[in-house]
């Protein structure tokens, strides 16, 4: 509520001072139609920024192309937007343009987004804001996690869940270019599948992982998360909440169980 609130505020002085907005999501041309029956239609132009810190020690030489095909992959799979059914939120009027506070309603919802997607670099803390995504690029990982099949698995990357920072170890990103997009989708609040019939999922993450398919159950949960405040289509244009994310990219990185080594001297 507290991040909401700065957000708000923070939103507001932008638009005041003729500012545009910055963030990890920033969205224009707001607007909601409802059919009557059940279902909200939400549209609106979004840009999606992931700011990619380079911590390696070595250098990453073909860093450039993989933040290229990560591009193309988000941008790919984010098009044509997602559907939800079931959603339990405030009540939308149609004629007030606005959501009724004092009633709870389900709907089916279609999110029909426009999407530009920025996959930019960065070599230091201080270019980070507290809205930011980032993709951390490290020289190795070294945590490890037993699979439900009781075999033990090794982390290419690394995040903590929806909104964190994520991390991905340069030389499994070389071997597989589908690596820095799953990362990121877990920022979007994706979770890891483990079933061997899903061996063609994008979000498949054992060690014979080769898909790159994004459900459209998963399509729905990540627009979900991009409009976590569905209050926030009643304006014309937004950005995502306070992440805190310079404080927990140190949190993220520095954590012992993950065992994660990066040249330490980049991280300022």
């Amino acid at each position: 509520m507290e991040n909401g609130i700065i957000n708000y505020f923070r939103m507001r002085f932008a638009m005041l001072q003729n500012q545009p907005l910055t963030g990890g999501i920033v969205a224009k041309n707001l607007r909601i139609s409802d059919n009557g029956n059940g279902e909200l239609s939400l549209y609106g132009d979004f840009t999606i920024t992931l700011k990619v810190l380079d911590l390696t020690t070595n250098g990453a030489p073909n860093l450039n192309s993989l933040m290229t095909f990560t591009q193309q992959v988000i941008s790919n799979k984010l098009r044509g937007g997602g559907y939800k059914s079931g959603v339990s939120i405030h009540k939308y009027n149609e004629n007030q343009k606005a959501f009724n506070k004092n009633k709870i309603w389900s709907y089916s919802i279609r999110y029909n987004f426009n999407f530009m997607v920025n996959v930019i670099q960065i070599n230091m803390l201080s270019q980070l804001k507290g809205n930011d995504f980032v993709l951390a690029v490290v020289d190795t990982i070294g945590h490890q996690f037993t699979d439900q099949y009781g075999q033990i698995q090794g982390s290419a990357g690394l995040t903590q869940g929806a909104g964190w920072p994520a991390a991905v170890s340069y030389n499994s990103w070389l071997r597989n270019k589908y690596f820095g997009a799953h990362e990121f989708f877990h920022t979007l609040d994706l979770n890891d599948i483990e079933d061997g019939n899903k061996k063609n999922r994008l979000m498949y993450h054992l060690s014979d992982n080769s898909g790159h398919v994004i459900s459209d159950a998963e399509k729905g949960d990540m627009m979900q998360y991009i409009v976590g405040n569905i209050n926030d289509m009643a304006k014309k244009e937004y950005s995502n909440i306070n992440l805190n994310t310079v404080s927990r990219v140190r949190i993220f990185l520095n954590k012992s169980i993950y065992a994660i080594k990066y040249n330490k001297a980049k991280f300022r």
